[in-house]
């Protein structure tokens, strides 16, 4: 399964449908089974074994136009679907103790723009999927403190398909690309921590911390498709210069994360929370796959392909309301302001991302034992215009233009509890 990228950079914060139409404003609150993501601290409220399992749907579009100088046409990406899963679990074992777990997709990207288009050389189409895989433990030591701490299993899939501009004027009459396939799956481990303090019966503050993960691919495989042009000195060219497939390896550092919350009973039935949330993209700086065999034209061939990322850390606002109707029915809305982690010069339509805007609303059932959450969301994300670009095309052309985008999002969170 894929997921794609709607907070900062490519990470995903849609891990709970009852967080989610509060605009994801839920470390301070932490009050069912998908806080075992939002802040574990929050499980030592929930009494016996309780389950929680659910999945979002998201519909991104986006396009491009340009690029500057060479063409006005728009370019859309293709519509694509994504629902990436969450599970989680947790029990309570005394007053003091407990433990959960929960899988989820953290982070995740997904692009696919047409084979020919003028950005081919820039991506095609890019999945990357990481599954989380998260047993946590939390203490209480006072009745109104908790704290929390967890570590995780990373398991991650990439898949890369772009076109190198192999052959081009005054060479060949016409440009002649080869299609390059990157693909890698690796494991690798992370930890987390969470706090949760109910300063007064109406006022709770929470925190959460992830660290950093390294994900290592050290056994991806890059294929090239070479083409065939029926001129001998080209074709002699391209097979001396790419191999049909050659060992690759990769490095991406994931960043951390730290959110603070507070949250507030307005009324007995009203509920305000607020939350910040840094991530640490500047961990992304630079993209490096070294291959096996060199690849290039005779003469000038290589081991290593580099691809300047250049992240930056960048936080979001997040903001919800909960209306207790009865002590069965709850109605939820919420609104998130989430800053760009991409410069400019280094934006790419692999990742066209840039500040977005989010509106939710959502709903909450719950009887004894069970209990269904449900939203709905609005993205709309800044028209983007880029004059500085580093990104380039036809060896020398910047990829300047603009990128727009939105989306839609929905969710269900199913749960259950024995007690």
């Amino acid at each position: 399964m894929s997921a794609t990228a709607f907070a900062s950079g490519f990470s995903i914060y849609e891990h709970g449908s009852k967080a989610t139409a509060m605009g994801g404003a839920f470390i301070a609150q932490a009050n069912d089974v998908t806080s075992v993501f939002y802040n574990p601290a929050g499980i030592t409220s929930l009494d016996g074994t309780n389950f929680g399992l659910g999945v979002t749907l998201i519909m991104p579009e986006f396009g491009f136009t340009g690029p500057t100088g060479v063409s006005t046409a728009k370019t859309d990406a293709e519509k694509l679907v994504f629902y990436p899963p969450h599970l989680y679990i947790s029990h309570k074992f005394n007053d003091q103790w407990s433990a959960g777990f929960g899988v989820y997709t953290l982070f995740g990207l997904a692009s696919e723009w047409p084979e020919d288009w003028v950005g081919r050389e820039l991506n095609v189409k890019t999945e990357l999927t990481t599954f989380f895989f998260n047993p946590v433990v939390a203490f209480q030591p006072m009745e109104n403190l908790s704290l929390a701490a967890g570590v995780s299993l990373v398991y991650s899939d990439v898949s890369m398909n772009q076109d190198v501009l192999a052959v081009g004027p005054p060479l060949a009459p016409a440009p002649v690309y080869v299609g390059l396939g990157l693909d890698g799956t690796t494991t690798a481990w992370g930890f987390n921590f969470g706090l949760k303090f109910q300063a007064t019966e109406q006022l709770a503050l929470g925190a959460h911390y992830r660290h950093n993960v390294k994900l290592k691919f050290d056994d991806g495989e890059a294929k090239f498709d070479v083409p065939t042009t029926g001129i001998p000195p080209i074709d002699q060219l391209l097979g001396l210069s790419f191999p049909a497939s050659t060992k690759g390896t990769a490095e991406i550092e994931l960043p951390n994360m730290i959110g603070l919350g507070v949250s507030y009973d307005l009324t007995e039935q009203l509920t305000a929370e607020f939350d910040w949330m840094q991530l640490g993209w500047s961990s992304y700086d630079k993209l490096t796959l070294n291959v096996e065999d060199p690849v290039g034209p005779p003469g000038d061939q290589t081991n290593t392909l580099e691809d300047d990322k250049k992240y930056e850390d960048s936080f979001s606002l997040r903001f919800g309301l909960e209306y207790r109707i009865d002590e069965s029915w709850a109605i939820r809305a919420g609104y998130l302001r989430d800053n760009n982690a991409v410069p400019d010069a280094y934006v790419e339509p692999t990742l066209p991302e840039y500040k977005r805007h989010l509106f939710s609303l959502g709903f909450g059932w719950k009887s004894d034992n069970f209990s269904v959450d449900g939203y709905g969301l609005m993205l709309t994300q800044d028209e983007r215009e880029i004059t500085n670009s580093t990104k380039t095309i036809l060896s020398d052309i910047p990829f300047n233009g603009t990128y727009e985008g939105s989306a839609w999002l929905f969710g269900l969170t199913f749960g259950y509890a024995i007690k």
